[in-house]
């Protein structure tokens, strides 16, 4: 938009209430003569420094510098907005201050009561139900605690088990074939010989305990090299060693239960015979353990596990005779025919099973029974696993039995390699 021409001259500079530089319509409006500050009030302009008149429609006049000789304008003049004064409105008179924010009902502090310990409810069977799920985790693992770590000794145990098998000669005495020894007749073949046992027995009711304990299930006996001796100086490095469970109050705690009244439960055990090595009972005609020490195993004793039901003991079939029977015996008798394969010889893998209950349910069940039967009988039934082939079976019968009498169990089974077995059939 061009700006409008100018005049410039001494009458337009007047303060005659001639607007200088408008319209003519518009300088006829100003009614009364007014000075230029009046005007710039009343039309909302502000001084500026370099102007000495501002118009009523907007225009500011250029500084004196801006005009040459004769009244011609240098630049046009540019527009510049009003300014428009407003007044900050005032509080009212009658405004009112605001109110104070009331307090709860007493139907209000019931809702939120009720509420809150509805939520404190909830909240605490949660951590009830929290706390009794580990209550219950803890004590499975402890229960199962101390047969894992049996079962594992008796592993590590068997693993290392010794024959210490040789060749030898045999003849023929009283229609049977026995170590040539000191017979002075002439041999008639050769034959594996040992002067060791390796013993695994399905029936433990023959065995010799003490009178507070009997023998049920399966026994495992064999040395070792675990070098346990009171012999001062050269130790021998060879032990006698036997697993087997037995029913009963346990022998290596009465003396303790007698000092402290503690009570000592019978109970199902795992336990281990350890003798010395200086305490072998020797055959001095043989050079070997006398049989009866395998099964007196009355001293020496001590437990790993509670609460073990059944110690099954069996070797992988390596014939028809193993097949169907779980008892091994190294000093098994030649009487014809070629010497037996179970003679002098470890078997080279064998297959030991325990089941293990948890304590609260045999206290609950059994609780001080006095007899093996009766125990048994309490916790539903355990069979004799008196056959190899009925393992499977007689197994899945005792598992059945516990869990109609809601009995927590655990099964430990694990085949184990005689690394000293120098099998050959």
């Amino acid at each position: 938009m061009n700006p409008l021409p100018l005049k410039a001259d001494a009458a337009a500079l007047s303060d005659t209430g001639r607007v200088y530089g408008c319209p003519e319509g518009a300088a006829s409006q100003a009614s009364a003569p007014l000075s230029l500050g009046a005007h710039n009030a009343r039309r909302g302009f502000a001084a500026s420094p370099g102007s000495a008149r501002a118009t009523a429609c907007g225009r500011q006049r250029p500084a004196a510098a801006n005009f040459l000789p004769g009244g011609s304008v240098v630049s046009a003049w540019a527009p510049k907005p009003a300014l428009e004064a407003r007044a900050l409105p005032r509080p009212s008179e009658h405004a009112h201050a605001p109110r104070a924010r009331s307090a709860f009902t007493i139907l209000e502090l019931l809702v939120a009561c009720s509420v809150l310990v509805i939520m404190l409810g909830f909240i605490s069977m949660a951590i009830s139900q929290m706390a009794k799920g580990i209550k219950t985790s803890t004590s499975k693992v402890d229960a199962f605690q101390s047969a894992r770590a049996g079962f594992e000794s008796v592993s590590r145990t068997l693993g290392i088990a010794t024959l210490n098998p040789y060749w030898d000669y045999y003849i023929v005495s009283g229609g049977s074939y026995t170590n040539r020894g000191t017979n002075t007749n002439a041999p008639t073949t050769y034959g594996r010989q040992s002067d060791l046992q390796f013993v695994v027995t399905n029936d433990t009711s023959g065995m010799t305990l003490t009178n507070t304990l009997t023998a049920v299930t399966h026994g495992l006996f064999f040395q070792a090299p675990l070098g346990y001796s009171t012999v001062t100086g050269p130790q021998a490095t060879l032990n006698p060693v036997g697993f087997f469970i037995a029913y009963g109050i346990d022998p290596t705690q009465a003396a303790l239960a007698t000092a402290t009244g503690l009570a000592n439960k019978p109970r199902f055990r795992l336990y281990q015979w350890l003798p010395t090595s200086d305490s072998l009972a020797v055959d001095p005609s043989t050079g070997r353990i006398t049989g009866s020490a395998w099964i007196a195993p009355t001293n020496c004793v001590r437990p790993l596990a509670e609460n073990i039901v059944a110690f099954v003991v069996r070797v992988p079939a390596t014939n028809a005779t193993i097949a169907t029977n779980y008892g091994w015996d190294s000093l098994a008798p030649w009487t014809s025919g070629a010497q037996p394969s179970t003679m002098h010889q470890l078997p080279p893998l064998v297959e030991i099973t325990m089941v293990a209950v948890e304590e609260a349910a045999v206290n609950r069940l059994a609780g001080t029974a006095a007899t093996a039967a009766a125990a048994a009988t309490a916790l539903g039934g355990i069979p004799s696993f008196t056959s190899a082939s009925d393992y499977t079976n007689d197994l899945a019968t005792l598992e059945k039995n516990l869990s109609s009498k809601s009995v927590p169990y655990r099964v430990f089974t694990a085949t184990v390699p005689l690394r000293e077995s120098r099998w050959s059939p």
